[in-house]
């Protein structure tokens, strides 16, 4: 068995590949995926259970049966950062859902990986909160490790079965707030600050002025809004002009600092939209 590498235009990769995949099948040939420095890579051999996931960093010297990654998480899913080489029998690009589990891990472990400069850079716990299956990842661990609260936050979700759009927001945000928290609430005493997103609201007019990339940060909230809309433990005041809005939220909803807050706005806007406003109406939708 003779092996041959190939440097191809990255322009016409998809190309060559194809045509080579359909000539190697006559031949009876087998072709090794070849991963570039940075690239988020499966591999296994015949000892584990399912692949290692891995950033890759190089081969060993001039084999193509090992490789050395910056960081992996092995078959059982637990992250390993050393320098090693590791059996390599079959290696292919990571899948979207295999890259995103690394990097999850890697929050955990508050590393953020820099694709441009091929280093980690430290990043907060509460980066690895994404969506609100990772909300409750998190606080079902606290749960699971005595905290009283935590549960009570997952049994209200559970049971309540809240048939409108805001309360069962509410209760979402519950959970986001005390996952970003990391377990934190407000105490109330002297020289204690307790943060909260803070929303705008823009008219057509001014959304018909931003660029495309202004419009993609915006979400729809539908209907108009009137002064002194109030709901539940919720207040949002919008003026006529339906150009800026005041949100107040309760204790429950409030972060330890002004970053978690500005990530619960950004990451859940979502949420603060079903929790604030009307829902969207088919007539506004463009």
């Amino acid at each position: 068995m003779k092996e041959v590498i190939l440097n191809v235009p990255e322009e016409r990769a998809d190309e060559f590949t194809a045509r080579l995949a359909a000539l190697m099948q006559e031949c009876g040939a087998t072709m090794k995926f070849q991963p570039k420095d940075g690239d988020f890579v499966a591999f296994e051999d015949d000892t584990t259970e399912k692949p290692f996931i891995g950033i890759f960093k190089s081969w060993y010297a001039d084999t193509r049966d090992k490789i050395e990654c910056y960081a992996h998480i092995d078959d059982k899913g637990e992250l390993e950062e050393e320098e090693e080489y590791w059996n390599a029998d079959t290696i292919r690009l990571a899948t979207e859902e295999e890259k995103a589990q690394l990097e999850r891990c890697l929050l955990n472990d508050r590393k953020r990986w820099n694709p441009e400069e091929k280093c980690f850079e430290t990043c907060e716990k509460y980066e690895s909160i994404k969506t609100f299956d990772d909300a409750c990842d998190a606080v079902r661990k606290m749960a699971f490790n005595g905290d009283a609260l935590a549960d009570l936050l997952l049994k209200d979700l559970e049971f309540n079965s809240p048939r409108t759009p805001d309360l069962l927001a509410f209760i979402k945000l519950r959970i986001v707030a005390y996952a970003i928290n990391d377990g934190w609430t407000p105490k109330f005493v002297v020289g204690e600050y307790r943060y909260y997103p803070w929303f705008y609201l823009y008219t057509q007019e001014e959304i018909d002025r931003m660029d495309e990339e202004e419009r993609s940060k915006l979400l729809f909230v539908g209907g108009r809004a009137y002064n002194g809309a109030l709901c539940g433990l919720s207040y949002a005041y919008s003026s006529d002009a339906f150009s800026r809005s005041y949100t107040y939220l309760g204790a429950r909803l409030a972060f330890y600092d002004e970053r978690r807050a500005k990530y619960a706005g950004t990451k859940f806007l979502e949420l603060y939209r079903d929790l604030n406003f009307l829902p969207p109406t088919d007539e506004g939708k463009e």
